[in-house]
């Protein structure tokens, strides 16, 4: 189901987009801290000039992308997508609550696709914690497929992180 009467709009970060940044950041986190190797405790006190920084570092990358999704004008949701040795990896995925299962998901790997595409990557890539079905669940139906190989939370070091890949000649 899609949003009714409204359509996803996507739109790179912008270096001015700092307080959308955070404020997307900061609730992702809440949201789903499960989801994520940042842990809200560790950027929750960061300074604006801090995020204004950030922000305007993420906007002026040349390998990769941060990017956020709106419905009627709301933003609500962003991710990431950055080039690597192994192709085009997505990070930092998440969609408010209130907009899942409506289409914004999809949106942003959209907007990862196409974007990796214009840059010749062959694949896209997410991690994905092997204890989040509901996103391995997710990324499955977008087209992604499980690998055999897996990562270590880098904080942790505990939780297994799935590695799930899409061609990108086969969207």
């Amino acid at each position: 189901m899609k949003p009714q009467n409204h359509q996803v709009e996507i739109w790179p970060l912008q270096a001015e987009q700092w307080e959308i940044h955070k404020r997307i950041r900061l609730a992702a986190l809440a949201d789903a801290p499960y989801a994520f190797t940042t842990r809200l405790a560790d950027v929750v006190t960061r300074p604006d000039q801090q995020w204004m920084e950030i922000t305007a570092r993420r906007a002026g990358e040349s390998d990769g992308v941060t990017y956020f999704a709106a419905v009627a004008g709301e933003p609500c949701a962003m991710a990431a997508c950055i080039l690597t040795e192994l192709g085009a990896e997505m990070l930092a995925v998440w969609v408010a609550p209130a907009h899942r299962k409506l289409g914004v998901g999809q949106a942003l790997v959209d907007y990862a696709h196409t974007w990796a595409i214009q840059r010749e990557a062959t694949t896209l890539i997410v991690g994905v914690y092997a204890d989040n079905q509901d996103a391995v669940t997710f990324y499955t139906r977008a087209g992604f497929r499980l690998t055999d190989a897996e990562r270590l939370d880098a904080q942790a070091k505990r939780r297994q992180i799935l590695l799930m890949t899409m061609p990108l000649d086969a969207k």
